[in-house]
C-alpha cells in the first residue's frame, strides 16, 4: 500500500480570496490521499509559529511554494511588512536547504495559479519544474507527489544480430550487402516523427506507429475529449440498465454503424478526418437521447414539467398491467431496489418516480416489439 506523502504549502496571505483558494487546494489534496498541511489548519502551535514552520518544512516530503507577486515581494531584502514574516522565514529555510544540498532539489516545488505568475517564481527555484494549477497542470503535480510516472521508460531490448560478413573482409567482391532486404516506413503524420514505437529486425520491415496526423479527430485534443465525454456519458447510462456488458455492446454497435471491421478497434476514428466528427457526434447524441437520462435532459430543455404524483401513479398502474405485473410483485420490488435503492414506489420523489414510469414505458415498448426485457 502506498504511503500518503507529507506535503506543506508555503504561500503569502496576499488577500482573503487567495487564502480561500489555497485552503480549497489543500482540502482537495487531502481528499485525494495527500497528507497536506498549511497554517490555516492551526490556530496557535504549541511551540510557536517559527518552530512549527521549520518542523513542517523539515519533515515534509514536498513543499509546494505558491508563487504570487506578494510572495516574491516579501522575500526581497529590505521589505517591511507585518504580515510577511512567515514567508520570509520559510524562504530562508528553503534557501538554506537548497544551499546545503548543493542545488539538488526534489522537495521544493513552485506552483502557479496563473500563467502570468512565472516571473513570481523565487530566484532559487527558477531552474526547477513548476506547475500551473489548470486541469492538466494539477494532474502532473499530483502524479509527481504520488510518484505515478506518466510515461514509462521501456526496458532495453537485446542487441540485433546481423549476418556475418565473411572471413576476408578486404575482398570487396565477397562483401555482402548489409542493407536490409527491404526497408519501408508506414508513417502517420506530417513527415515529422514526433512520438512513436519502432520495431525492427534485420532484413525486416520497419513500422512506426505515430500520433494521429494533423487534421484528424485524434489530433484535435478538444474534439477528441468531446467524443470521449459522449462515449462515457452514453456508456454510464447503458451500464445502469445492462450491467458490465454495456460498454462492449455499445462499441460493437458503433463499429457496425460506421463500418469498422470487427477485428479493428473503435479508436480507429482518431485517424479519421475532422469532417467525420459531426456524423459521429450526431450518432452518439441520438443514442443518448434514447436513454432515461437523455429524455430527462430533453424534457428539461423543452420546458416540460414532471407530471403530478396522481398522474404518475395512474400511468405506473397502466404500464404494470400491460406487463402482467403487480406493484407488490418481487420483480417490481427488486427493480426498485436495483435502480433507485428503495423497496416501494411510495418512497420515490417526483423526479425518480418519473424516471421509473419512463423505464416501464421502455419495457412495454420492448414487449410490443418482441425485444427481450431487461427487467
Amino acid at each position: 500500500m502506498k504511503r500518503n506523502p507529507n506535503t506543506f504549502i508555503s504561500y503569502s496571505h496576499d488577500s482573503e480570496e487567495l487564502k480561500r483558494i489555497i485552503l480549497a487546494f489543500a482540502n482537495q489534496l487531502r481528499q485525494q490521499g495527500i497528507n497536506c498541511n498549511l497554517d490555516q489548519y492551526e490556530e496557535s502551535p504549541e511551540n510557536g509559529w517559527i518552530s512549527w514552520m521549520e518542523a513542517e518544512i523539515r519533515s515534509s516530503d514536498y513543499v509546494l511554494v505558491v508563487c504570487t507577486e506578494g510572495y516574491t515581494a516579501k522575500l526581497q531584502p529590505g521589505t517591511k511588512s507585518p504580515q510577511g514574516k512567515g514567508v520570509k522565514w520559510e524562504g530562508a529555510i528553503i534557501t538554506q536547504e537548497l544551499y546545503e544540498s548543493e542545488g539538488r532539489n526534489r522537495k521544493f516545488i513552485p506552483v502557479l495559479l496563473h500563467e502570468d505568475d512565472k516571473p513570481c517564481i523565487p530566484r532559487p527555484l527558477k531552474s526547477y519544474t513548476y506547475y500551473i494549477l489548470t486541469d492538466t497542470g494539477y494532474e502532473k503535480l499530483y502524479r509527481r507527489l504520488t510518484k505515478q510516472i506518466a510515461i514509462e521508460k521501456p526496458p532495453v531490448g537485446g542487441i540485433l544480430e546481423f549476418p556475418r560478413t565473411g572471413k576476408n573482409i578486404s575482398n570487396q567482391a565477397s562483401t555482402p550487402n548489409l542493407q536490409p532486404k527491404s526497408l519501408s516506413q508506414n508513417i502517420v503524420g506530417n513527415n515529422n516523427i514526433q512520438i512513436g514505437e519502432l520495431s525492427m529486425r534485420a532484413g525486416a520491415t520497419v513500422r512506426i506507429a505515430l500520433l494521429p496526423a494533423p487534421g484528424t479527430i485524434g489530433a484535435n485534443h478538444l474534439l477528441k475529449q468531446a467524443m470521449m465525454d459522449r462515449f462515457n456519458k452514453l456508456g454510464e447510462e447503458r451500464e445502469k440498465r445492462f450491467g458490465k456488458s454495456a460498454y462492449p455492446v455499445m462499441y460493437s454497435l458503433f463499429k457496425r454503424a460506421f463500418g469498422i471491421k470487427k477485428k479493428r478497434s473503435w479508436t480507429d476514428i482518431w485517424n479519421w478526418p475532422e469532417a467525420a466528427a459531426d456524423e459521429i457526434t450526431k450518432y452518439l447524441d441520438e443514442k443518448f437521447a434514447n436513454t432515461i437520462a437523455g429524455r430527462v435532459e430533453s424534457a428539461a430543455q423543452k420546458g416540460r414539467r414532471i407530471p403530478s404524483k396522481g398522474d404518475l401513479f395512474r400511468r405506473e398502474k397502466e404500464l404494470l398491467a400491460q406487463l402482467d405485473l403487480e406493484i407488490s410483485s418481487p420483480k417490481v420490488t427488486n427493480a426498485l431496489v436495483k435502480y433507485f435503492g428503495v423497496n416501494s414506489h411510495t418512497k420515490l420523489d417526483s423526479l425518480k418516480h418519473w424516471h421509473w414510469v419512463m423505464y416501464l414505458e421502455e419495457l412495454v415498448r420492448q414487449a410490443i416489439g418482441e425485444r427481450p426485457s431487461r427487467f
